[in-house]
């Protein structure tokens, strides 16, 4: 059973929220690889997160983007099959945030 919630982030002079779960013991999230923040963390490898909505105090949290199809599909699934997915048109143009501790 994984836990699922929101993450807002922020980098440069933009914010946003994404959906994330736990999947297989890691803080993941899906996104499209062609977005300001994917290629802030291909730059940087961290992005500023916070897991409350209402706050303003980011984290700075190192992250890898995982673009193997077969760990992105079960990503995608399993985020499906939560009922947490932001995507619901299949993989094509997506890839894995990963988060570490």
């Amino acid at each position: 059973m994984g836990k699922s919630d929101l993450i807002k982030f922020r980098h440069d002079n933009c914010k946003g929220i994404f959906h994330y779960t736990v999947f297989e013991g890691a803080f993941v999230a899906l996104s499209e690889l062609d977005t300001g923040k994917v290629s802030y963390i291909k730059k940087h490898g961290t992005l500023d997160i916070t897991f409350d909505q209402k706050s303003e105090t980011y984290d700075i949290m190192n992250i890898d983007i995982v673009e193997d199809k077969e760990y992105v599909q079960k990503v995608y699934d399993y985020m499906t099959a939560l009922s947490n997915s932001y995507f619901n048109d299949g993989i094509e143009g997506l890839c894995v945030l990963k988060f570490h501790k």
